[in-house]
């Protein structure tokens, strides 16, 4: 039972390499950035395996009763572990996604702006009217929701604008104002 889970699993994870290295080599410079979903998937795609794997070792379960009470133990155990640590994922992933599904940005590197459109309205970025950027990231990076991160601009008129890593790459974000006040927070689960 455990090998062939292992025998798919270590074919699923080829596969996503195989597709990441494709995606690597047709990828062009963007400068619109919307909800893609190749982002999604490389974003989501560990917990997916995690969550798949431990789904499928408890419905094992419930159809092989030829296993030994140790093979079972270990089985829920493990199960239940991979099923439980790939939820936090799902949830961060889902709020992200009701985030930002109606955004999108567009980036301009030669005059260090971007316009972000939001439902909400349109926001023109650059240093001038941003007065501080804060960076909510998660404590380990060994967690599979650990790129999962947020920034908070606050704005020279109060207002607060909230762009997530599903969106963009933050450190490309951050790149265009380096001399705009920079923090950051950590917490064990970046909601937002």
């Amino acid at each position: 039972m455990l090998g062939v889970l292992l025998k798919i699993a270590a074919w699923v994870i080829a596969a996503y390499y195989g597709v990441q290295f494709f995606s690597w080599i047709f990828q062009k410079q963007q400068r619109v950035f919307f909800l893609s979903p190749m982002r999604q998937f490389k974003m989501v795609f560990w917990s997916l395996l995690s969550f798949w794997l431990g789904g499928t070792m408890l419905g094992m379960l419930l159809r092989d009763q030829n296993d030994t009470p140790l093979e079972r133990g270990i089985a829920v155990g493990l199960g239940t572990v991979l099923f439980l640590f790939a939820l936090p994922t799902f949830l961060v992933h889902f709020q992200y996604w009701r985030h930002e599904r109606e955004n999108a940005m567009e980036l301009e590197k030669d005059t260090k702006s971007a316009l972000l459109l939001q439902p909400s309205g349109k926001y023109l970025l650059n240093a001038q009217n941003i007065r501080e950027i804060l960076q909510t990231s998660s404590y380990s990076k060994r967690f599979f929701w650990s790129s999962y991160q947020y920034l908070t601009l606050t704005l020279t008129d109060g207002r607060q604008v909230k762009i997530t890593s599903l969106l963009i790459d933050l450190n490309q974000l951050k790149a265009l104002w380096p001399q705009v006040p920079y923090h950051t927070r950590t917490k064990w689960v970046c909601f937002l």
